[in-house]
């Protein structure tokens, strides 16, 4: 399954990076969960990993700025994590 509504020209330039089909978009986003989850030490309140056309987004919740970075950069280094957003909330 395809990822609909996505510009021909933004496809191309993601498409070494992010995968094509539903059931890669769960695989990636599970590896991205379990390597942010052990890299922080489980100090991300309800992490949520959304892969999409346009990258992967990081939702939850952390008590630290540091916290926050090492879920960055746990993310990014796994293949396709590279396109993130990272919205986890320091509270």
């Amino acid at each position: 399954m395809e990822y609909p509504g996505v510009w021909a020209s933004t496809k191309q330039r993601l498409a070494d990076v992010l995968p094509e089909t539903l059931e890669e978009a769960e695989e990636l986003a599970a590896s991205i969960e379990r390597a942010v989850q052990r890299e922080t030490g489980r100090a991300v309140a309800d992490l949520t990993v959304e892969v999409g056309p346009q990258g992967v987004r990081l939702k939850g919740r952390c008590d630290t700025y540091y916290t926050k970075q090492l879920a960055q950069h746990a993310a990014m280094r796994i293949p396709g994590g590279d396109r993130l957003v990272n919205s986890i909330e320091v509270s």
